[in-house]
């Protein structure tokens, strides 16, 4: 009941491109989320994948207990995984409280992380919004399958809610 309520919310409250002033987020959302892709995957796996083809990903950490996400990325693209930071993306698989202090050193300017399930349960969706408060974090993006965090210093602070 908890996801019905927030993706109705979501759908209700999220806008598409037209409502976004963002120039990063406004391309991003146009050359990257809303093309079409050969990647057949669930929404947050296809968010995933288009993303580390748009920004030129070479470094990731994969945070998950399965290593299905880091298959798939080691079947579509030839990415150095969990090896040494700096890292450009970092994947969760759900919402962890310490994941950018714990890798605050391993983060640069053009890193980001996506995070599956952030609606999951009352839990996760506590537990994004601290992770969209913290000073490094620039940009957030609610996609409500995933989110995702820039941490931008030419970018101010801005959090948005987007329909894909």
């Amino acid at each position: 009941m908890y996801q019905l309520i927030t993706y109705l919310k979501h759908l209700i409250t999220a806008t598409n491109q037209h409502g976004i002033h963002s120039p990063f987020v406004y391309d991003y959302l146009t050359k990257c989320l809303y093309t079409s892709s050969d990647y057949e995957a669930s929404k947050s796996l296809s968010v995933l994948l288009k993303s580390i083809s748009y920004f030129s990903i070479e470094r990731t950490k994969i945070i998950s207990k399965e290593d299905k996400i880091e298959n798939r990325i080691q079947k579509d693209f030839d990415l150095d995984i969990n090896k040494s930071g700096p890292f450009d993306l970092i994947y969760m698989d759900g919402p962890k409280a310490d994941v950018i202090s714990i890798n605050r050193k391993k983060i640069h300017n053009d890193s980001f992380c996506l995070i599956e399930n952030i609606h999951q349960n009352k839990d996760s969706f506590i537990i994004w919004e601290e992770l969209k408060k913290d000073e490094m974090v620039t940009v957030s993006i609610d996609l409500y399958y995933c989110g995702l965090l820039f941490f931008r210093k030419e970018q101010v602070k801005e959090h948005f809610k987007i329909r894909i």
